[in-house]
Order: C-alpha cells, then structure tokens, then sequence
C-alpha cells in the first residue's frame, strides 16, 4: 500500500507514524525522540513479558526528552456483536471519536501497510519482538491453557510538535503467530478486557533544544526501519541543527 498522508518507522515493539504535513526538522525530532524513548524502555525492561512496565519506562523517557504529557485516558473499545474482528478493527474502535480522528486515520492506514509486508521482512520481525507474549494458566480440570497477550505501541504524530501514545493490551486463547497482523480475532476468545492507554505529548522545544545534542548521541547505532521509503534518521545535518517547534506549546 502506497500511503500520501503518512510514513511510518517499526522497531522493536514500535510503530511510529508521520504525518507527511510535518516538516522534515519536526520529522528528524520525533524519530531521534522516540527511539531514545524505546532504547532507554528496553534497556530497563528486556523481557517482553514486562511489556506494562516497558510502556510506562517509554512515556518516561519521552518526558525526559523534552515532550511534555499533556492528557493521559484509558480507551476501551466493545465489540457488541458476536463476528470476528481485526487488530485494525480493535484501533479503530478505541480511537473513534473526533478528537482523535486524524491520528486514527493515520495510523489505520500505517497497520494496513504492515499487514500487506510479508512476514519475513524485517520490519515485520523487528516489530513483532515485543508484540505479543505467552503464558500457560491451570484452567478446570487441571488442565493447562497456552493463551497469548498482545502488546501494541503506536505513536503517532499528525500535527507538529505532538506525539500521540496508543498502548493496546489484550489476552487472548487464539494462537498468535507470525501472521499476527493479518489474523481475525474472535472477541470470544478474549480472556481480559481490550484496553487502550492513550498519552498524548507536546514538545517543550527549549528542553528538547537542551537535550537534542544528548539524544541524538545516545541513539548512535539504533535505527527505525521504514515500512515504505521515508526520511529515516538522518546524520545531524543543517536540516536536523534547530528546534522548530514553538517554545510554549498551546494546552491540548
């Protein structure tokens, strides 16, 4: 899928999406951002087992990197009728409403162009690493059950110097696989409620222009992988040397 409203960029548990509106200064700051944000979550929590406690490292990090929390929600998307349902349906849900609108669109069109990647790709492999865990629970009988927890990260960032958060979680009996992205899910077979904590940030550009040096040293030897050609992370360069951003950014 050729998409002209966003680019997208997968790491290791990490969809992050760009609106093609933002400029390229504004795109380099938010990529630097959130992949400092994943290495220092990761860094501190390896196990994907930890997933909750990875999320909330992440959010930490981006605050230490200059963005600043502006509104934190839970999204709980209900499924009322009885059909299958897919992870896109399960965004889409939990980010219906006008406020979010634009990154749901955004971010729809991103997990459509993961889906269609096949699932050897790399950056289908790297973003699977943290994508989903699994554990075996004594169920009546004494019986054992395998059931698989998905884990999903998206940040997206529709208008300039903003990053919204979407941190899904769901278990589920259904086997997970490789081809997780492009399975139907029967809302049946949830064994705990899908919810979605949303984060939404905006930069403070003077911390962010403080710490931008540190950042951008600290990323050294990471890199995002595009779903489709973007901009990638860029070497500091004229283009990545000033903060754009405004210095008071408007409350949300």
């Amino acid at each position: 899928m050729e998409s002209f409203r966003q680019e997208s960029f997968v790491d290791s548990g990490l969809l992050g999406v760009l609106s093609l509106s933002l400029d390229q200064q504004m795109k380099c700051d938010t990529l630097y951002s959130l992949l400092a944000a994943r290495v220092m979550a990761s860094n501190s929590f390896p196990d994907v087992g930890d997933f909750p406690q990875w999320h909330s490292r992440f959010a930490e990090a981006l605050e230490r990197c200059g963005w600043t929390l502006r509104r934190e929600q839970d999204l709980k998307p209900v499924f009322n009728q009885p059909s299958t349902v897919t992870l896109q349906n399960v965004f889409a849900h939990a980010m219906a409403g006008e406020a979010l609108q634009e990154p749901c669109e955004l971010a729809l069109e991103a997990l459509d162009a993961l889906a269609q990647l096949s699932t050897d790709a790399p950056p289908a492999v790297r973003f699977r690493e943290r994508s989903f865990s699994q554990r075996r629970v004594e169920v009546e009988g004494g019986k054992e059950e395998q059931r698989f927890t998905v884990h999903w990260m998206l940040a997206v960032s529709a208008r300039k110097a903003c990053i919204d958060l979407f941190h899904l979680e769901f278990e589920t009996t259904q086997c997970v696989d490789e081809q997780f992205l492009q399975q139907d899910f029967v809302p049946s077979s949830f064994t705990s409620p899908v919810a979605v904590k949303h984060h939404a940030f905006e930069m403070a550009a003077r911390a962010f222009a403080r710490s931008r040096a540190q950042i951008v040293a600290f990323v050294q030897g990471h890199q995002l992988m595009p779903i489709t050609p973007g901009i990638g992370l860029m070497p500091v360069t004229s283009t990545c040397d000033a903060v754009m951003a405004p210095d008071s950014p408007s409350p949300r």
